[in-house]
Parts: structure tokens; sequence; C-alpha cells
């Protein structure tokens, strides 16, 4: 018997549960770590990503102003004297610059919208990892509380621990949880400062 009444063999088994119960913490801190770490990479990504869409987006506006600012010249010479030559000279170079802005306006609509998505699916991947972190703090605590048993023999600290447990894995599934559809509806496009509007 030990010194509080309790057979010596019962106290090794309830302290070898513990430390199967720990091993296990430290199974599902190892998953809710790596869940986490994607996650951040995720946001990277997706950051990265929304961003160079962004900017492609704002280099083909400059473009197509540009061709505007020519269509705008060639509509002047036009109205002028030119000669034959000339004149088919700028109607074929109008041709081109027109048709030029109507794939730059197509092209734009999807970079605009994959770049939102993009941009959406970051904040999507930030929320998740924000919850696994919380989980992963979660399962270190309950980690702390069952070691803290097996050196006060207090079950006070396990039955804790189980409840920090049972919070982590709560939260950790609540990752899963964050929906990752791709952004609702048509909105603005992203900001243009410093892009005059394509002139009408």
């Amino acid at each position: 018997m030990s010194e509080h009444g309790v057979p010596h063999h019962a106290e090794n088994h309830e302290q070898k549960r513990i430390g199967i119960f720990i091993s296990v913490l430290a199974v599902l801190m190892a998953i809710v770590t790596a869940l986490a770490n994607d996650a951040a990479n995720q946001t990277l990504v997706k950051q990265v990503e929304a961003s160079n869409g962004f900017s492609w987006y704002q280099s083909k506006r400059q473009r197509s102003y540009m061709n505007e600012l020519e269509l705008g010249r060639i509509d002047r010479e036009l109205a002028g004297a030119p000669n034959d030559a000339q004149r088919k000279m700028l109607d074929d170079t109008r041709a081109r610059l027109r048709m030029k802005n109507s794939e730059y306006e197509k092209e734009n609509e999807t970079i605009n919208r994959n770049s939102k998505n993009d941009a959406h699916l970051a904040e999507v991947a930030a929320h998740k990892h924000h919850r696994f972190e919380y989980a992963e703090v979660a399962i270190h605590i309950a980690v702390v509380l069952c070691s803290l048993t097996l050196l006060t023999d207090s079950k006070l600290f396990f039955r804790i621990g189980v409840a920090a447990t049972i919070v982590g894995v709560v939260v950790a599934c609540s990752g899963f949880a964050v929906p990752d559809h791709g952004a609702a509806g048509p909105s603005a496009p992203p900001a243009t400062q410093g892009v005059p509007p394509a002139p009408h």
C-alpha cells in the first residue's frame, strides 16, 4: 500500500493512463500545428496572388487609358484633311486599338474576379489559421495540466486538462467549418488611385 492508502499497482495504472493521454495530446498538437502552418502558408500564397492580380488589373487599365488617348488623337487627325493613305493608316490603327481595348475589358473582368476571389480565400485561410492556433494553445495547456497531474497526484489538474483538450478539439474542428466558397456577388473593382478613368 502507498502512504495514501492506494495500492501501488493502481497508482502505476493511473499514471500509465495519464501518460497515454498525454501521448495522444502530443499527436493532436502536432496535427493542429501542421494545420495552422498550412493555413498560414495558404494565407500568404493567396495574398500574393491577389496582389499580383490587382497589379495586373491596374497595368491593363493604364494600357487601355493610353490607347484611349491615342484614339482621341486619331479622331482629331481624321477631323482634319488627311490624304487617303494617311486616312487608311489612321483607320487601321483606330480599329486595332479599339479591338485591343475590348480585349483588355474582357480580360480585366476575369482578372478582377480572380483577384477578389484570391483575396477572399486569403481571408478565409487567415480565419482558419487563427482558430487552429487557438486550438494549439488549448492543447498545449492540456499537456501541461496533465503533466502536473503526474507530479502532484491531483486529479483536478487532469480534469481541467481534459476540459482544455475538449475546447482545443472543438476549436480545431470549427476551423474546418469556415466557409471557403468564393466571394459572393459582384463588387466594386480594386482601388485605382493614380489611374484616371478611361474616357468614353
